[in-house]
């Protein structure tokens, strides 16, 4: 018997004695009223087990949640950590390649002259020659 307002309004006792009703009748009633009140409290055990289940898995769910939200906010918070030094480091070895590339090219420049001079010097200039003949000749 399923235990509702409308099954309970649907039994039909047989009336003995004016008043009374068949004692086994309503023995045999209240034994399956029994039956079906012991299966809803069964079931309803049941569904505040599977209740408590649910809602220790949706704790746990959502701790697991904010743990990996907070590890993902400090592994992010490590990258731009880092990114941020090395990118400082890149800028400092930039700037000092720009120096050492500067220097390198005021090396350049004045190996450059100094090759001049020497090659001038050995193959001799002939504007030097000149200048050196003008004054020989003048004296």
């Amino acid at each position: 018997m399923v235990l509702t307002k409308e099954a309970i309004e649907a039994v039909k006792l047989t009336k003995r004695y004016r008043k009374c009703y068949d004692a086994r009748e309503v023995d045999i009633l209240l034994d399956e009223i029994g039956e079906a009140a012991e299966e809803l409290c069964q079931e309803l055990e049941h569904l505040r087990s599977v209740r408590t289940e649910y809602n220790q898995m949706k704790n746990q769910i959502s701790e697991a949640l904010l743990a990996a939200q907070q590890t993902a906010k400090e592994m992010l918070e490590q990258t731009r950590n880092k990114c941020n030094d090395e990118l400082a480091a890149m800028q400092q070895r930039r700037i000092k390649l720009q120096l050492e590339i500067s220097g390198l090219e005021r090396y350049k420049a004045l190996e450059i002259e100094k090759i001049r001079k020497d090659l001038e010097r050995l193959l001799g200039d002939p504007e030097s020659d000149e200048s050196a003949q003008e004054a020989a000749a003048s004296k």
